[in-house]
Formats: C-alpha cells, structure tokens, sequence
C-alpha cells in the first residue's frame, strides 16, 4: 500500500492563480523551510520561517500576488475535475 500525499479539497475562489502541483511544491518547500529555521534557531533565521509562512498562506488560499503582475496563472494549466 502506497501512500499517496492529498491536499484537502478546498473550493478554489475566483481569483485563484496558483493550481494543485504549484500548491505542493510550496507546501513542501515551506516545510524544509521552516525546518531548517527552527533547527538553527528561530532568532537568528526569523526570516526564512517568514519566508516559510507566505508560501504557506498562498498555497492555502490558492492566490499568489506575485503572479498578478506577471499574468502567470498555473490554476488554469489544470484539467476539470473529474465528476
């Protein structure tokens, strides 16, 4: 039996622009991130956890502000969800 890693199924809103693989790699990403800030200590890498934390909400909200500007949108890369 393999286990198989699942974002919960969250109603994306109408101004998502970040899709389901860009969501795991933040996730995945702010994890290590925020492993290494706390292994060295979060004083003196408070900023990497900060780091961390953004990538964290905007994987959660499905929404990244940087991708605006550049009209990058990986939600619609995506194929509809199968019925």
């Amino acid at each position: 039996m393999a286990f198989k890693f699942k974002l919960p199924e969250l109603k994306q809103p109408d101004n998502a622009n970040v899709g389901k693989k860009d969501r795991i790699i933040r996730v995945v990403v702010a994890a290590l991130l925020l492993l290494g800030a706390f292994r060295g200590g979060i004083i003196d890498h408070w900023y990497i956890a900060l780091i961390a934390l953004v990538l964290l909400a905007s994987a959660y909200f499905a929404f990244c502000p940087a991708y605006v500007p550049i009209g990058k949108n990986t939600a619609q890369d995506e194929p509809p969800a199968k019925q």
